[in-house]
This record gives structure tokens, sequence and C-alpha cells, in this order.
């Protein structure tokens, strides 16, 4: 499998698949409060990752906004309840910050629904080690949760439901920082701010708290001005979803000090960020720039550093195969040129 048909088979996976018909079911503009609309861009095509709304203050003015994100992969869950409740956390906190928020504020709800409790001691072990995931990283974040609701029901005849501890982070921000997924202009760079993981599979906490605090100052002082938080699709569903809000392409290069494995790897906490200036190094890594031309471009690196083109994708045949699944069963009643 080429580099361009990974790229259609992951935009294609069911959890990294666009839901805008669905979405749009819901009125996202009622009360007036709305920051960010669910997707961004002249198109309204790039998916926004939080829910950032004023607040109400009656005939007055503010710029307090409530900004909310979720996290949880049922994939991770599965394989261990205690690693998808650490990485739903991460998940929740990674968002916030790509958009603006810091993290030292967040406060978080939980909801757990679980299969039926038996005599099996195994069914009593994954909700356990899904709140002692959680509860390990409220205490490495210093963060508490004030809420949530749990569900021990999850069993039909002999089916269950994945274990799930989905984590609702929710903080406060001025809506003047508040920066959305789409890219923004030709010519800006595109950083990684990446998270290694621990050797076992747990977050690195020190790490993502400095990754964390980079991004959000760099946000504040208007240095990145689009974000997105990796997730379930890796870096290749946040460069394509960044993209397709203003059609602006994405020059990558894989093989140097970013590879083609990254751009599909499980990476929570990594954010993908375009910068106006140039950024650290240390912490952010180059892996590429934007363009004009509505393409998706792979270049690999080679030995002597030159580059070759891998793969060149065009933004909009992206869209489509992001979209065609679901869009049988909920049409993108709003979407078009504009």
């Amino acid at each position: 499998m080429d580099i361009s048909e990974k790229f259609i088979a992951n935009l294609r996976k069911s959890n990294v698949q666009c839901q805008k018909g669905l979405i749009e079911m819901f009125d996202s503009t009622v009360g007036r409060s709305t920051v960010l609309m669910p997707f961004g861009g002249a198109t309204q095509r790039s998916e926004t990752q939080v829910s950032v709304q004023k607040l109400p203050v009656g005939n007055h003015y503010t710029d307090t906004a409530s900004m909310m994100a979720y996290g949880y992969n049922p994939d991770i869950s599965l394989w261990s309840p205690y690693h998808g409740a650490q990485y739903a956390v991460v998940e929740a906190i990674a968002k916030i910050v790509a958009a603006g928020g810091r993290r030292d504020s967040i406060r978080f709800s939980f909801q757990e629904y679980f299969e039926k409790m038996t005599d099996n001691p195994f069914s009593w072990g994954k909700p356990t080690a899904a709140l002692l995931g959680a509860l390990q990283m409220q205490h490495d974040f210093c963060l508490p949760a004030i809420g949530g609701k749990d569900s021990m029901s999850g069993t039909f005849g002999n089916i269950d439901v994945p274990p799930m501890l989905m984590a609702f982070g929710i903080t406060t921000v001025d809506a003047d920082n508040v920066i959305s997924t789409d890219l923004k202009r030709a010519g800006n760079r595109l950083y990684c701010v990446w998270h290694r993981h621990r050797p076992d599979y747990t977050p690195d906490v020190d790490e993502l708290k400095r990754n964390f605090d980079f991004v959000a100052d760099a946000i504040a002082s208007r240095r990145i001005v689009s974000a997105w938080a990796v997730g379930a699709g890796g870096v290749a569903e946040g460069i394509c979803k960044m993209a397709f809000g203003n059609r602006i392409g994405a020059d990558l290069t894989v093989g140097g000090s970013f590879s083609q494995e990254q751009l599909f790897a499980l990476s929570y906490g990594s954010i993908i960020v375009e910068a106006s200036e140039a950024l650290s190094p240390d912490i952010a890594i180059h892996i590429g720039h934007t363009t004009e031309d509505p393409y998706i471009t792979i270049r690999r690196e080679q030995p002597d550093g030159n580059t070759s083109i891998e793969a060149r994708m065009q933004v909009d045949e992206l869209y489509k195969v992001n979209t065609e699944r679901f869009a049988r069963i909920y049409p993108l009643t709003s979407d078009g040129d504009r």
C-alpha cells in the first residue's frame, strides 16, 4: 500500500470519518453565544474539536467564554481500560490547549459505561482500572473532576460495550484568544509538537506539561494561528481536516526528523500547529509548510538532503473520501462552495 492509499484508508476509518450531516441536525447558533462553529474555514469543512460559548450576561457584553472538549478511544480502552482512561484525559486537555485554552484551569466530568457487573472478577476489574487511570492523570496534572455519571448495564445477551471512561474537560477562556483548526494562509510553517509515551505506554506527563504550555504561550502571542490535537487518525487525519476548511494545501517532508510512521501513529497529546514564524526546534518538529495549491504533498528526504515526491493528493478528493460513508445516512445539507 503506497502512502496515498494509506491516507485514503485512514480517512475512511469509522472514528475518522466526518459526521457533518449528523452534526448539522443541531442548531449551533442558539443563544447567539457560539464562538467557534462546528466546522470552520470559508467552506465550513474543517472540524472544530471544542465547544466554545460566551457566558450569558443578559444585555451586557463579555469576552469570557466556556470551552469544553472530550476524549476517548475505544481501541485503547479495549486493550487496557487503565491506559484508555489516561489518554481520554490527555486527549481532552490537548484539544483545549490546541484551541487556545490553558491546562492548569481545566475541570473534568467523567462518563463511564461498562458491561454488567457479574461474579466474574474481570468485569469488576475494568471500571476499577479505568478509574485508577483517570485518577492518576488528575493527580499528575493537579486537575480535579467535579462531576460524572456511571453506567454498569452495557450488556445485551453475550454482547458487551467496550470499557468506557470518557473525559469531558471544561475551562474558561478569553474569546479573543481562541483559534480554529482550519489552515489560515499559504507560506506558513507546519510543526508537530510530538508526545513520546513512556516505555509502559503511559503518558509522559512532564513532557506533556512542557508541550502544552509551549503551545498555549505561542497561541497567546499570535505565533500559532491554527492547531489540531492529534486523534484516532494521527497526524495524517489532522493535516487533511485542517486543509479542508480553506482549501489550503500542505507540503510535508518525511524521512528526516519526522518519519512516515509518525504520520499515522496513535499519538494522543501531540498537537499539529500552523505558525506564522519559526518555533523552537527543541519542542516543535518542523514537518512542512502550507501552500496555495489545494493539495497534500508528501515528500521523502533523501540521504543527500534532497527530496522526492511520494504522493500528491487533491484536498477536495480527500474530503469526499472522508464524508461519503456517513453522508449516505446524514446528507451534507449545507456543504458546498462558499
